[in-house]
């Protein structure tokens, strides 16, 4: 890995290319039939932040970026974008990192085998895109930078939808396996453990912003999900809902200006603040780790096990909880 002056250059040079192109909206692409592009060919968050980029920005880009193609198999095979190669969302889940009764173990050589029969090596910009802008690319976002990835992963905001509906060229054939050498160096920083958490949380409340991005009822332990010996909250999170992040009607992220109410404003954080996100499984809390790395927090983590891990722990061995209906806080800005 680099000392990070690498991405951050590469970084401003992402981020203002487009910047340059939300600019001149609408002079790239085909239309929609009507003489105008789709609302989310060009995105508030892709002229803003590093990591988001818009379809606008894509077509001007393709052949300098690999593409990561995070949709169903059947979705992928009726139509994807020139260059993507599957992502497959239970190769992410069940093959990267776990919580086991003797620590957090991780094992990317899957998703590093993956990621290079793709064409894809660790100096590589990458672009992931699903159907929209949702909780899956986050979290393949997320995976690569845990699994170090040098070069910059970047956001389609709004994803296939709008890519197609611009009229930009997709293609139906099956991608041919490609050549490269994926080199993963796991960067644990990104990721919060059982321990790390529990060294953060006492009966009394968390040291750090704990962020729960699950629905108020998960919260709150009256809809329960799994077979777990306990539902509720990490003693002291914040409830913020990661639905709360994205425009649905849009298919994309909320503005910049909207997601610094919710976030910093309304949630009360700080860039300063080390601030890890939890939800059932860390997929919806990718979303959140995904926005606070984008108005740049230093350390902002994901805890992987999150409630599938800390619903099966006990109080007696420093894992505490909170249950009940209105407990705790819950930040419902865009509810």
């Amino acid at each position: 890995m680099d000392d990070g002056s690498t991405r951050t250059s590469r970084r401003s040079v992402l981020a203002s290319a487009g910047a340059a192109l939300a600019a001149t909206a609408g002079c790239l692409g085909s239309s929609d039939g009507d003489g105008e592009q789709p609302a989310a060919y060009t995105t508030p968050a892709a002229a803003e932040f590093d990591a988001v980029v818009d379809s606008q920005w894509l077509e001007s880009n393709l052949d300098d970026v690999r593409l990561l193609d995070v949709r169903d198999e059947e979705a992928f095979g009726e139509g994807r974008i020139p260059g993507a190669h599957h992502f497959s969302n239970s190769e992410m889940f069940d093959t990267y990192a776990e919580e086991t009764p003797d620590g957090f173990e991780a094992d990317p050589e899957a998703i590093a085998w993956t990621l290079s029969q793709a064409g894809i090596e660790a100096d590589d910009d990458v672009v992931v895109y699903g159907a929209e802008s949702n909780l899956w690319e986050t979290y393949a976002i997320y995976t690569l930078n845990a699994l170090g990835h040098e070069g910059q992963v970047s956001l389609l905001d709004g994803g296939f939808t709008v890519w197609d509906a611009a009229g930009g060229e997709t293609v139906s054939e099956a991608p041919e396996a490609q050549e490269a050498t994926y080199e993963a160096d796991l960067d644990a920083s990104v990721v919060a453990t059982r321990e790390f958490v529990a060294d953060n949380v006492d009966e009394d409340g968390a040291a750090v912003p704990i962020l729960d991005m699950r629905s108020p009822a998960e919260y709150w332990g009256e809809d329960e999900r799994g077979d777990l010996d306990r539902f509720g909250h990490v003693t002291g999170a914040t409830n913020l809902n990661f639905v709360q992040s994205i425009d649905g009607e849009a298919g994309r992220l909320r503005s910049p200006e909207e997601l610094e109410t919710l976030w910093l404003d309304d949630a009360g954080l700080s860039a300063d603040d080390t601030a890890v996100a939890y939800c059932q499984t860390a997929i919806r809390a990718s979303v959140g780790w995904f926005v606070l790395d984008q108005f740049g927090f230093d350390d902002v983590r994901n805890y992987e096990g999150s409630w599938a891990d800390w619903g099966t722990l006990s109080e007696d061995d420093g894992y505490y909880y909170t249950t009940g209906e209105d407990t705790g806080t819950v930040v419902d800005t865009f509810a």
